[in-house]
């Protein structure tokens, strides 16, 4: 079951003013909706320090400091 969620106006809009982009908080809103949304920070964060945890991305934080 999905749950549709129309927040105009909540994306770093203070105010009372009608949102300048309604596409885009549209698009956000029907993201924030998906099941995919529910996946996408873990799996990121997952992604992220798996990264981190290669060779290569041990090699590049070492020469980054």
């Amino acid at each position: 079951m999905s749950i549709l969620s129309l927040h105009h106006g909540d994306h770093h809009v203070h105010g009372e003013t009608p949102s300048l982009h309604p596409v885009r908080d549209f698009a956000a809103d029907w993201l924030e909706a998906t099941p995919a949304a529910i996946l996408l920070r873990p799996v990121g964060a997952f992604l992220t320090e798996w990264a981190k945890a290669t060779p290569v991305g041990i090699l590049f934080q070492s020469l980054h400091r």
